[in-house]
């Protein structure tokens, strides 16, 4: 598919078409990483690993337990 680069304030921007989005998964706001070769700029989901998300918990952003009901079925608590 062939489209046009547009001016976005002091940078550029592409529209990514809907199909493309629902096929990829992304929405308004997604985070996706960008490289760039001597021809090509590509765009991909970022690949999340535990520790990389580990490593972004602080005390300021930990949360405490949170209270959901008394067990139901078999689960055991």
């Amino acid at each position: 598919m062939r489209t046009r680069i547009s001016k976005w304030g002091h940078s550029l921007a592409v529209r990514i078409p809907r199909a493309f989005a629902e096929q990829l998964g992304v929405t308004n706001g997604s985070a996706i990483e960008i490289t760039a070769t001597s021809e090509r700029i590509v765009l991909e989901k970022p690949k999340y690993t535990l520790q990389g998300l580990l490593d972004g918990v602080t005390l300021e952003n930990l949360h405490g337990e949170t209270e959901i009901g008394e067990p139901m079925s078999h689960e055991e608590w």
